[in-house]
């Protein structure tokens, strides 16, 4: 009887070993180890830097501002992404006080039949500079430099861990994706409207535009995201959120609104767009939008939502769908 019961015994640990060794060799999704490398240190030092004094608010044009783009383009390279047809990392453009920079690079897509067509991620570099400078910053006492670090140096933080992100996966997506930093959105949206004017690609190859602008303040669990009314990227984004409930962040679709941010250069060329958005607050466009009071725990899931959302996009065979027309252009409303 105490042979058979230990025999039975031994089968049981043996079978739990197994069981447990096989759990143990299960592939780890790379999607997940990638969307894990996102962090909220990783975020708060970008905008650190990016928000930094000595940046004094990147006003365009300025030298801080080309100093930030030649910050992204050295990251993007040093991501292995590459640079634009004809144009190479920098975009430069003429705004109404100089010449003004874009950043921007590409991820090449790894199915043959769907390589030429480009998901891409969006931010503006820019913000309003100091008070000296006449671009609506108002000192507070002694302060006098409107940093913008939710405004929109949480934009750039997502933007460029977005890239090192996706450059990290060994089986590249399907489409391709462009990694896009603006600059002159403060002026109304300038350096977009270029962008759109003289794409690095042609631009009915661009299957979505994603915009990053203020992600990083406000409510913890959920983030805004406009246009999932314009286009089946609405569906995709709700089907994302629901299959990456663990991250804590629940997309918000809210009525789209003709002006705001660089989604609706792309929206006013038939693209399919979403505004990933945190909403206003009253350190907006003052001295006070400073890094201290970023929530980067917050906005890191907010990019790894963006992950999955653009992995989603760009694997999908069919190509996103509008449902609602291209509004009319014209000088955007202001935020």
């Amino acid at each position: 009887m105490w042979r058979s019961a230990a025999r039975a015994c031994l089968g049981v640990v043996s079978c739990a070993v197994a069981l447990s060794s096989c759990a143990e060799r299960q592939p780890v999704d790379p999607a997940l180890v990638q969307a894990g490398t996102i962090t909220a240190a990783g975020i708060r030092g970008r905008i650190a830097a990016i928000a930094d004094d000595s940046m004094r608010g990147r006003a365009t044009p300025s030298p801080a501002l080309d100093r930030l783009a030649a910050y992204a383009a050295q990251a993007f390279s040093a991501f292995g992404l590459g640079p634009a047809p004809a144009t190479g990392f920098i975009q430069p453009w003429t705004s109404p006080g100089g010449t003004a920079p874009n950043a921007v690079a590409i991820l090449d897509g790894g199915d043959p039949g769907l390589r030429n067509e480009y998901v891409l991620f969006v931010a503006h570099m820019d913000h309003i500079g100091t008070a000296s400078e006449s671009l609506g910053c108002i000192a507070a006492d002694a302060d006098s430099i409107c940093n913008g670090a939710d405004d929109n140096a949480s934009g750039v933080a997502a933007v460029l861990e977005l890239a090192r992100a996706y450059a990290g996966l060994r089986a590249r997506p399907r489409r391709s994706i462009i990694f896009l930093l603006v600059s002159g959105e403060e002026e109304g949206l300038l350096g977009s409207r270029y962008f759109v004017a003289h794409p690095v690609v042609p631009l009915e190859e661009i299957v979505a535009a994603i915009n990053f602008d203020m992600i990083g303040r406000n409510a913890r669990d959920s983030i805004l995201v406009i246009g999932m009314d314009r286009s089946s990227l609405g569906t995709i984004m709700t089907e994302v959120g629901l299959a990456h409930a663990e991250l804590g962040m629940r997309p918000a679709s809210v009525p789209w609104r003709p002006g705001g941010s660089d989604h609706v250069s792309f929206d006013s060329s038939g693209v399919p767009t979403l505004w990933f958005f945190a909403g206003v607050h009253p350190d907006l466009h003052r001295p006070s939008d400073t890094v201290d009071r970023i929530d980067a725990e917050k906005a890191a899931r907010v990019v790894r939502l963006a992950f999955y959302l653009g992995l989603e996009i760009a694997n999908r065979s069919p190509r996103p769908v509008r449902t609602a027309p291209a509004p009319p252009s014209g000088r955007p409303v202001a935020r």
